[in-house]
């Protein structure tokens, strides 16, 4: 992880704080907190920087609920001043570090290359293999967030700061109320319903493993679902693929 301590004074940078504070405010939904947000937000500002510089940042517990919509799952959120941080350090240390170590073909979350972007990329490698013989394997990472080994994805940071912080948001997952939350909610909402196919649906949601899974719904989490399967695209993309063309034509 190179020049890290420079990427880390970028997460306190006034500028870059504000123009993340006016970011992540346009998506904050509850607008109660918002307003409440905006009626000190200079002081807001001047304690996030404060925490970042000072490497204080100790996190507030997250407001864990259920969503319905496409199916039912959790969502853990973290009140405004902590998202920021959260963001900041998402973008100024998790991106700008390791944006130039993924493939192409990675494409979830990253910027410039979503749907769209993915899209173009399989037209480009149809056309490509258009007049050979080729394989699609398609396969799904069951719970992918949830078995994120958390010793795996710390063993990529190296610079102690950034380690020190991202430790707290990647062993968030190890606190005792988080579990006890996510059951109680599932206990509630079960005892409402009388459709036995949500009632699997929502008897499958996991609880979170000791030193396993990342909070969903954090930013980091979307670059840490990057991190942890970037040497496995290496590895398939460089050796498993030269492995099988060898065979195919060598």
């Amino acid at each position: 992880m190179k020049r890290l301590n420079y990427l880390y004074e970028e997460t306190y940078k006034l500028e870059n704080i504000i123009n993340m504070t006016n970011k992540v405010l346009k998506n904050v939904k509850n607008k109660k907190k918002v307003n409440n947000f905006e009626t000190y937000k200079i002081e807001h500002i001047i304690n996030i920087k404060n925490r970042l510089e000072n490497k204080n940042i100790k996190f507030n517990k997250y407001n864990i609920f259920m969503i319905t919509d496409p199916k039912h799952r959790i969502v853990m959120a973290q009140d405004i001043e902590d998202k920021i941080i959260n963001h900041l350090i998402a973008e100024y240390i998790l991106v700008k570090t390791f944006e130039p170590k993924y493939t192409d073909s990675q494409i979830a979350t990253r910027v410039g290359k979503g749907t769209s972007y993915g899209i173009k990329l399989l037209k480009k490698y149809l056309n490509k293999l258009k007049n050979d013989n080729f394989y699609i394997l398609k396969l799904d990472i069951k719970k992918y967030f949830y078995n994120i080994d958390h010793n795996i994805l710390k063993n990529n940071i190296k610079d102690k700061d950034a380690l020190n912080i991202l430790n707290s948001i990647i062993d968030s997952t190890n606190k005792d109320y988080i579990n006890k939350r996510i059951t109680n909610l599932k206990t509630r909402k079960i005892q409402f319903l009388n459709d036995k196919k949500q009632i699997k649906e929502i008897e499958k949601i996991p609880l979170y493993k000791h030193n396993k899974g990342c909070p969903i719904g954090d930013q980091t989490s979307q670059s840490f679902g990057l991190i942890y399967l970037y040497k496995f695209n290496h590895f398939f993309k460089r050796k498993i693929t030269f492995k099988i063309c060898n065979k195919l034509y060598g």
